[in-house]
């Protein structure tokens, strides 16, 4: 089971280099930045035991292709339990709405709560127009958390506020299309519900006058899982920091 998590972040990590090596694709933008946070709450479940360390990657090139991804520990005892994400896609605007669209592999290594079953490959469709944002995405195979055919959708808005502080919202719904299976066939989570409401995050961000840095504090609310079993309530806080 080892050499399947191993060989699995290696073929990922291998993808992200071969999309950044497409003839013809110059790197127009780079983002970067890494995040300290003291829970890490994805889709309203808290993944991992306590804080976790991210970082974020991106390139964009002239034409608007993209390749990106993510890496998130999940437990500072066992430092092998992390999530990797892979993404690709196209960047543009239409008007005033600036969108992306593509694909995007959650992996998982370690034991659990993560295993290689976690694994999903989503299709995602995203954009901003002003202070609203908005994500929708779907998976293409099924997981012990999700099944093919989901659609999670989340929408939210920034307002800026004085003294370089911020107020942001979010809020997420689920459809559900199936009951969410281990790779054997057990099921994970049995739908009992099509449509539920997943999460909500209400936040304060500030940033540091003359620095890249970001500081933030959250209150997530948790919705319903597809079996109906409801998701707990966190107040976390958040350092992040934009690198050049």
């Amino acid at each position: 089971m080892k050499l399947v998590k191993k060989y699995g972040l290696l073929r990922e990590l291998c993808l992200l280099i071969i999309m950044i090596s497409v003839p013809g694709m110059t790197l127009a933008d780079t983002e970067a930045s890494t995040s300290l946070k003291s829970k890490y709450i994805w889709g309203g479940v808290l993944m991992g035991d306590g804080a976790v360390v991210q970082g974020n990657l991106k390139y964009t090139a002239d034409n608007g292709l993209f390749v990106g991804g993510m890496f998130s520990t999940l437990d500072f005892s066992h430092l092998g339990n992390n999530q990797i994400d892979v993404k690709a896609g196209y960047s543009g605007s239409f008007g005033r709405l600036n969108y992306e669209t593509g694909l995007v592999r959650h992996g998982f290594t370690g034991d659990s709560p993560t295993d290689e079953d976690a694994g999903v490959l989503r299709t995602f469709f995203s954009g901003s127009l002003g202070s609203m944002h908005f994500i929708v995405l779907s998976p293409l195979n099924d997981s012990s958390w999700t099944s093919a055919g989901d659609v999670y959708t989340k929408i939210g808005f920034v307002q800026s506020l004085p003294a370089d502080f911020r107020f942001a919202a979010s809020a997420g719904a689920y459809y559900f299309n199936d009951d969410a299976v281990f790779s054997d066939g057990r099921v994970a989570f049995e739908k009992k519900q099509s449509f539920a409401f997943r999460d909500a995050t209400l936040s304060i961000e500030r940033a540091v006058p003359r620095l890249p840095v970001d500081l933030g504090l959250h209150y997530s609310i948790g919705g319903e899982r597809q079996n109906g079993l409801e998701l707990y309530d966190h107040v976390w806080f958040s350092i992040n920091i934009r690198l050049p």
